[in-house]
């Protein structure tokens, strides 16, 4: 690492404590973000900024990505002012859940600017960032990768390689994403009914971690964020929005069947449309349990609501 010079590009929810993390590893860091404020906390602690993207690419040989949605990622890779028309980079690492179609365009068009990509999606949310413990799911060739592992070893507490191709590591998190996301949503709506039955909701909790019900929502999110009532812990619910909207593109692409995960989207909708869109995905636990009607019973959604006449 001595020498190199690093990039980051968005220094949000995960940038921000990824950005913290490199810092504090000593990794000669430059950052770009569109946010002044969030750019200046890290500044003071020694990282450089750049302007924009392309002054990043001029000055940086290894940039990490980490956007909020796949417009955002192609623009800063394939825009005008983007990593592509840039002088310095010889690697591209994208962090971000864009899905496999996207993050092949990405890596065609830098290819054929002679820019390798490593397709990293990342799994371990904001603490696992800042405390260098996050699961990274690389996929690119082997000569980029090794090039970016010793930057990427200082983030995670597990880097695996998924094979030479980009894009499959997108599939492996995104089914991860779907996994973590229908076991929290099964949590969430057994606590709203234990409670809604008389059960103290740490008690339960209690009862799911002692049994085969427990996992990562049961021994982390639900201390931390529930019984806490800070209900937060999490992105916001419009990133769980994309990412389940992002497993339906990816079955329909690799011709897949599906039964959990149009369910949950459905569920996720009708919680943003009550107001919960950007609220931290954590609060779908209090969206869960104010469909329990005082009198008995409980709000079906709408569909469920129709069928069942």
């Amino acid at each position: 690492m001595t020498g190199l010079k690093v990039g980051l590009i968005g220094v949000g929810n995960m940038g921000q404590p990824m950005a913290l993390r490199l810092i504090e590893q000593g990794v000669d860091l430059t950052v770009c973000d569109r946010n002044p404020a969030a750019l200046a906390p890290l500044h003071e602690l020694g990282a450089k900024v750049a302007a924009n993207a392309l002054e990043l690419a001029n000055t940086c040989a290894l940039i990490i990505a980490s956007m909020p949605s796949r417009e955002a990622s192609l623009a800063v890779a394939l825009g005008d002012q983007g990593i592509a028309q840039g002088s310095a980079v010889r690697v591209y690492v994208e962090t971000s859940t864009l899905g496999s179609e996207t993050i092949d365009r990405i890596a065609q068009d830098l290819k054929a600017r002679g820019i390798g990509v490593i397709d990293a999606p990342i799994s371990g949310g904001p603490p696992g960032a800042r405390a260098g413990t996050l699961a990274v799911l690389a996929s690119g060739s082997e000569q980029d990768f090794d090039f970016a592992r010793p930057l990427l070893e200082h983030l995670a507490g597990k880097l695996m390689y998924l094979g030479a191709k980009p894009g499959i590591s997108q599939v492996a998190k995104i089914i991860n994403n779907h996994v973590s996301a229908a076991g929290r949503m099964a949590v969430f709506e057994g606590l709203a009914m234990g409670v809604k039955a008389g059960l103290d909701p740490k008690v339960l909790n209690d009862v799911l971690n002692a049994g085969s019900g427990r996992n990562y929502t049961t021994t982390h999110k639900v201390p931390a964020a529930i019984l806490s009532g800070t209900f937060k812990y999490n992105g916001p619910l419009s990133i769980g929005l994309k990412d389940e909207a992002l497993v339906l593109e990816e079955a329909e692409r690799h011709g897949a069947a599906l039964w959990l995960a149009p369910r949950i989207l459905e569920l996720y909708r009708e919680a943003a449309a009550a107001g919960y869109r950007e609220e931290d995905s954590m609060k779908m636990y209090l969206f869960m349990q104010s469909q329990s009607l005082p009198e008995g019973g409980a709000h079906l959604a709408p569909r469920w609501a129709e069928e069942s006449k």
